[in-house]
C-alpha cells in the first residue's frame, strides 16, 4: 500500500475537502446502530451492575493494568462476561424511538456518537453458556447465537496468526467494523480514521473493567483478516474485522 494512503488515514480534514457533502448532510437516513437480530435466538445476560467487582478504585486499575497472555483451565462466569460487554460497548441511552432515529450512548466514546462496531464472542470456557459464537445484542442486554458448537483452539489460534493463547482464552472478544456508519456522517475519506480511534476506546474499557474483575486481557491486532472474517460470517467489505481481545482468569 502507498504510504501516503496510510498518512492520509490518519489526518485530519483538508481544505479543499470541507464543500463535500456527507449522506447525512444529504438527507438520507441513518444506518441503523445495531445489526438486526433476524431468526437468532437471544440468550439473556445478568444484569451487569448489580456484578461485585474486586477493585473499585480507577487509579488502582489503572495501576494494576497489564498486557495478559496466559490464562488457567478456569471458565469465566457469565456475570463477569456480562460486565466486560456493557463496560466496552453497553448501552446507557437510546433516544425513543431508539433504533429508529439510530442515536445511541454507549459506555464508550464514539466519533459523532456513531459507534461501528459489532461485538462477537468466541466462547471457549464460560460458565453457564455453551460453547460457539457470539454477537453481544446491547439493546438487549443479550447474546445472539451465530455459530452453535464448540470451535477448536486450532481454528482460533490460526485465525490469530498463531498465537496460541488465543485459542486456549475461555472467551475471545472480536470486534467487526461497519464502516458505513461513519461513511453516513463523515464520508469515506474521514470514516476510518474514526473507526480506528474508537477501537482504542473500546479496548481501554475492556482493560479496565478486567482490572475490576480481576480477570486479565491482551489487546490483538495481528490476525488473517480473510479468516476472521469467514468464521464470523462477515462478508469483509461492510463488516470486517478490527480488533480482538482474549479474556481470562489471572495465573497465582
Amino acid at each position: 500500500m502507498n504510504r501516503s494512503k496510510i498518512i492520509r488515514l490518519m489526518q485530519g480534514y483538508h481544505l479543499n475537502e470541507r464543500g463535500k457533502k456527507s449522506d447525512q448532510e444529504k438527507g438520507v437516513p441513518a444506518p441503523a446502530a445495531e445489526k438486526s437480530i433476524n431468526s437468532s435466538p437471544l440468550i439473556k445476560l445478568p444484569d451487569p451492575l448489580k456484578v461485585k467487582l474486586k477493585k473499585s478504585s480507577v487509579t488502582k486499575c489503572l495501576l494494576d493494568r497489564r498486557s495478559t497472555r496466559q490464562f488457567p483451565d478456569s471458565p469465566v462466569s457469565t456475570g463477569e462476561l456480562s460486565y466486560l460487554l456493557w463496560a466496552a460497548q453497553g448501552i446507557r441511552k437510546q433516544k425513543e424511538p431508539s433504533l429508529a432515529h439510530h442515536i445511541v450512548k454507549r459506555t464508550v466514546p464514539s466519533a459523532g456518537s456513531r459507534h461501528p462496531f459489532e461485538t462477537y464472542l468466541i466462547a471457549q470456557n464460560v460458565k453457564g453458556l455453551k460453547k460457539g459464537i457470539y454477537r453481544y445484542v446491547g439493546s438487549k442486554n443479550s447474546l445472539a447465537v451465530v455459530r452453535a458448537g464448540p470451535v477448536s483452539q486450532a481454528e482460533v489460534t490460526k485465525v490469530a496468526c498463531g498465537q496460541i493463547f488465543c485459542g486456549k482464552a475461555p472467551v475471545l472478544f472480536v470486534w467487526t467494523a461497519i464502516p458505513y456508519r461513519n461513511e453516513w456522517r463523515y464520508g469515506i475519506e474521514h470514516a476510518g480514521k474514526a473507526v480506528l480511534m474508537d477501537a482504542g476506546h473500546a479496548g481501554q474499557n475492556l482493560h479496565t473493567a478486567c482490572e475490576a474483575l480481576g480477570l486479565g486481557t491482551c489487546m490483538i491486532g495481528a490476525y488473517f483478516q480473510e479468516l476472521a472474517d469467514e468464521m464470523l460470517k462477515a462478508d469483509g467489505k461492510d463488516e470486517f474485522t478490527v480488533y480482538m481481545a482474549p479474556v481470562g482468569r489471572l495465573k497465582k
